[in-house]
């Protein structure tokens, strides 16, 4: 069987369908209602969810017809260059930063709302915008259809080889996330349909984008760093990470907030969505350290939230110097209204417990040794 029939058979096989050659998104969100479930008090949100994906059928196949030819033809010469890093670990801060600098192209908002589409929707932006909430629900972050956003977020709009599908479909977030976050248990045609959907994406964006080098900020890439370098040999990584006490909780509140208004299935007990982000962090994180290990020292950096947080302007210089990123001096001046622009920004703030601290330390006590974090002083019993 030829490599293009094998990745068509996983596509069909992963519950992607194609009508007329044209992968259809209400078909993916469809088919995975009907294989996971939709628990009843969430059946209105899933009607309009599938009303929405057909109703975009017509957009759909018109950007097909108009830009498939240019995607497909395509090449991302600038290496993209990703910040990885846990779910709450400053990655977003981070990301918003550095696409400040105008030599960069990035996802936003629009991309990944509308990823089949916002060619054909750029026209509409500013009524779109409208329908936006301005802040985000978990942390107050500004929301905004031209600001950066992880590709993940589009990715999970069409292709059901997402781990984001976790976000709807909670009980089977272990499964998704050793499918396509570790991309583990895969055949080789299913990891070619992986990796074809998310290059695909990628190209969008960089046509969006002017071909500009690619700054992209993914979570779930933290544990990808093998596959990505196979398909970008000379990317670049950077690493944030942040005090594992604080991500724990600030995970624990966006997976209870961030998907409240998106879940077709009722969230799992508490207990066991504290067990579920404890194990996938050190695996996470366990993939994390063998693969990277292999990288040159000039392909990846790591920083801390806290130092990025109280000395911006320090650790993006020390970014751009280790990973031979050009133009500092010229981003600088970007990067300072960003940074004026969030004085006022307060973070979130949490009531820690002596059960949670002990439990943190026991399952990621590694890694709070190795950046030298120490436990709150302050806790309730």
């Amino acid at each position: 069987m030829s490599q293009s029939s094998e990745t068509t058979t996983a596509r069909t096989a992963a519950i992607s369908h194609t009508i007329s050659n044209i992968d259809l998104p209400f078909a993916v969100f469809l088919s995975l209602m009907i294989r996971y479930g939709v628990d009843f008090p969430y059946l209105g949100r899933a009607f309009l969810l599938l009303l929405v994906k057909f109703l975009e059928i017509p957009l759909l196949v018109s950007e097909k017809v108009v830009y498939s030819s240019k995607i497909e033809a395509t090449q991302i010469t600038k290496a993209p260059i990703f910040i990885v890093g846990h779910w709450r670990s400053g990655t977003s801060y981070l990301h918003n930063l550095l696409c400040q600098d105008p030599q960069f192209c990035f996802p936003s908002y629009m991309h990944v709302y509308f990823p089949k589409t916002f060619f054909m929707l750029d026209g509409f932006k500013s009524i779109l915008e409208r329908t936006l909430p301005s802040k985000r629900a978990m942390d107050e972050v500004k929301v905004g259809l031209s600001l950066p956003e992880e590709e993940e977020e589009g990715i999970v709009g069409f292709s059901p080889m997402s781990f984001y599908h976790s976000i709807l479909f909670p009980r089977v977030a272990d499964d998704f996330f050793q499918r396509y976050a570790l991309l583990e248990n895969l055949t080789l045609a299913e990891r070619a349909a992986w990796q074809q959907d998310y290059v695909w994406f990628l190209k969008k964006i960089s046509i969006a984008g002017s071909n500009r080098q690619l700054l992209l900020k993914n979570p779930v890439n933290t544990c990808r760093i093998n596959t990505l370098i196979k398909i970008f040999p000379e990317a670049r990584f950077i690493h944030i990470y942040r005090n594992p006490y604080e991500v724990f909780e600030s995970t624990i509140k966006m997976l209870q907030v961030y998907t409240r208004g998106l879940r077709m299935q009722r969230l799992v007990p508490l207990e066991e969505l504290q067990n579920g982000i404890l194990q996938r962090y050190r695996l996470m994180m366990q993939a994390y350290d063998c693969q990277s290990a292999a990288l040159p020292p000039d392909k990846l950096v790591e920083i801390s939230f806290e130092h990025l947080r109280d000395r911006p302007l320090e650790t993006v210089r020390y970014i751009y110097e280790h990973l031979n990123i050009s133009n500092f001096s010229n981003a600088q001046s970007y990067f300072q209204p960003y940074l004026d622009s969030q004085k006022d920004y307060s973070q979130n703030v949490y009531n820690y417990t002596e059960a949670n601290l002990r439990r943190v330390q026991e399952a990621w006590g590694n890694w709070i040794e190795r950046w030298d974090y120490q436990s709150p002083s302050h806790a309730q019993d």
